[in-house]
């Protein structure tokens, strides 16, 4: 699967980590994502309204590019 990319403050950001592929076991190919900690993710674009990309590690978002 390939990195996903969501809206995100009206951006389009890639999440490197910290996501679940939604239709993994029904083979269905609209894709859907669930995100990790989803209220984190939001501060920590916040905080960083730059970065393209974002990891989720021990618990936290991360800002990666």
């Amino acid at each position: 699967m390939a990195l996903p990319k969501i809206v995100l403050r009206g951006r389009k950001v890639i999440l490197l980590s910290g996501y679940k592929d939604e239709n993994a076991s029904t083979g269905v190919t609209r894709r859907g994502v669930i995100v990790d900690a989803k209220d984190k993710l939001l501060i920590a674009a916040k905080r960083n309204p730059d970065a393209v990309a974002f990891g989720f590690v021990a618990g936290e978002w991360v800002a990666s590019a």
